[in-house]
């Protein structure tokens, strides 16, 4: 979390809005030497610091801390406003992620079209810094309803990956296919679940796979074999091998047991 001192404005030092040219731009390569905001109005930024990389969409921003080595990453097309500050980092009044989802797209731009036109009356007036203290906020009033909206919609997607896990319990199941049908990032699908419930998706998949594999010991005549190939294992040997690392226990042994 990134955490501002706001009992007085932040230092505004510049304030525009960039449009990349069509083809071939990518973010320059400089020291920065105060935070910076780009609030991504279209397409996709790619840009990075000396510890990590981001990919900063339509409807994001990102507050990027002075840094020896920014940078960009990768060509990209795309539009947003940048505006380059200063304020004391202290835990006072305002924090908010360096990176994260805005709220008010139509908030956003009234600020920064307020801004522009404070800038090119009187550039880094009193108006001005109220001003980009004021998108500061707004950013950061994002967070606190985004995070109201995103328990819910967190649940739901937990709740589509446990369907697509009980659908696909006969199969073997690859977090990037259910990634490809919920339309996720893989990782981010599996960063939800573990923050939802606990536990891993690979977990829960395997704990959803040996559940079916111990019901159709138990309830079935089936051979080990037979199992392994209802469930769609590779072979008899495969699923052999997972059972015993899921539970201890061999398939044969498993059924004498109980």
């Amino acid at each position: 979390m990134l955490h501002f001192d706001l009992q007085t404005p932040v230092e505004m030092l510049w304030f525009g809005e960039f449009i990349s040219p069509e083809r071939g731009w990518k973010h320059l390569t400089r020291r920065l030497y105060e935070y910076e905001m780009m609030v991504v109005t279209e397409g996709v930024l790619y840009i990075a610091d000396e510890d990590r990389e981001y990919e900063v969409r339509a409807g994001e921003y990102l507050i990027m801390p002075p840094t020896r080595f920014q940078h960009g990453t990768r060509v990209c097309t795309c539009r947003f406003y940048w505006m380059h500050f200063r304020c004391p980092a202290l835990p006072a009044s305002l924090s908010l992620p360096p990176q994260g989802r805005y709220a008010d797209e139509a908030v956003l731009h009234m600020l920064a079209g307020m801004l522009l036109a404070s800038e090119a009356e009187l550039p880094r007036s009193v108006r001005s810094q109220y001003l980009a203290t004021q998108i500061l906020i707004e950013l950061a009033r994002g967070q606190t309803e985004g995070q109201r909206e995103n328990g819910s919609a967190r649940a739901a997607l937990c709740k589509s990956m446990k369907n697509f896990v009980s659908w696909h319990r006969f199969s073997e199941i690859r977090i990037r296919d259910m990634a490809k049908e919920l339309g996720y990032h893989e990782k981010y699908l599996s960063a939800v679940f573990h923050a939802e419930t606990g536990i891993t998706l690979k977990r829960y998949i395997a704990q959803q796979r040996t559940a079916e594999a111990k019901r159709l010991l138990l309830e079935t005549d089936y051979t080990v074999a037979q199992v392994a190939s209802y469930l769609n294992f590779e072979s008899p040997h495969n699923f052999t091998r997972f059972f015993k690392r899921e539970t201890g226990l061999s398939p044969t042994r498993f059924r004498r047991s109980l």
